[in-house]
């Protein structure tokens, strides 16, 4: 249950190091820094991704665990810090392009929501107070989307970073989450159960309506459903390129 790791492997080869790892704890959601020089983690127990369904988490307190900090270390496995401190779980940060900032979402005693934090000087800025996760920051820099719990389920929200400008794009029955931007921050995939049930209770112990991949543009228009099937389907990614990003 504990123990998981940081691994950095070569592209197509079957060679990895483990540049880092906690017997007492584990990691989650592992992102590179925009100039590849560092990797922001997150450390602690996270019942829910490494406990299978035995964990129960009856109200949003449950969600805490004993707290849970971000991390920084670079690809060598050196330098290792956490950037983050107190009974709150701090997860899932995203960097901003610029390498300088990085968002990531809180719950726990000390105020839930998306915090801001500033590398150089550790200035904490609120962003949201709501039930807010899977923060992600633009590749142009301009805004960054997150999950918000909402009339019984997860919608996509964006939000500028300074603040302003709070907009949901989505509106379908059953939760949508695991997002991702495309490279030009034109587009946005993400996973969402708005299908319903099909023959999923066959297939497990855990019946739910499994996640379908769809796809938007940044606005939350032009919304169009890519899979169908009686899997579940999460945490889609974008091929990078390597043309130039427009500015906002």
């Amino acid at each position: 249950m504990f123990g998981s790791s940081v691994v950095v492997a070569a592209s197509g080869t079957d060679n990895y190091d483990v540049i880092y790892q906690d017997d007492r704890r584990n990691v989650l959601a592992p992102q590179w820094s925009p100039n590849g020089n560092a990797i922001i983690f997150s450390v602690g127990f996270f019942n829910a991704f490494f406990n299978g369904f035995h964990g129960k988490f009856l109200k949003p307190g449950d969600r805490v665990e004993g707290g849970a900090q971000i991390a920084l270390i670079h690809p060598d496995g050196s330098g290792f810090r956490e950037l983050t401190s107190g009974t709150n779980n701090n997860c899932f940060p995203s960097m901003a392009p610029d390498g300088k900032r990085f968002v990531y979402r809180t719950f726990g005693p000390e105020g839930d929501g998306l915090r801001i934090m500033n590398l150089e000087t550790k200035a904490v800025v609120t962003l949201t107070s709501g039930y807010d996760n899977f923060p992600l920051w633009s590749p142009r820099g301009d805004l960054i989307i997150f999950s918000r719990q909402e009339a019984g389920d997860y919608e996509i929200y964006s939000i500028k970073p300074d603040g302003t400008s709070v907009k949901r794009l989505t509106f379908a029955h059953g939760n949508d989450a695991h997002m991702t931007w495309s490279p030009d921050s034109e587009r946005i995939a993400f996973a969402s159960s708005r299908m319903g049930f099909k023959d999923e209770i066959t297939y497990t112990d855990a019946p739910q309506p499994y996640g379908e991949l769809f796809v938007m543009r940044y606005d939350g228009t032009d919304v169009q459903q890519l899979t169908d099937n009686q899997w579940e389907e999460g945490t889609p990614a974008w091929q990078p390129t390597a043309r130039p990003i427009r500015q906002p």
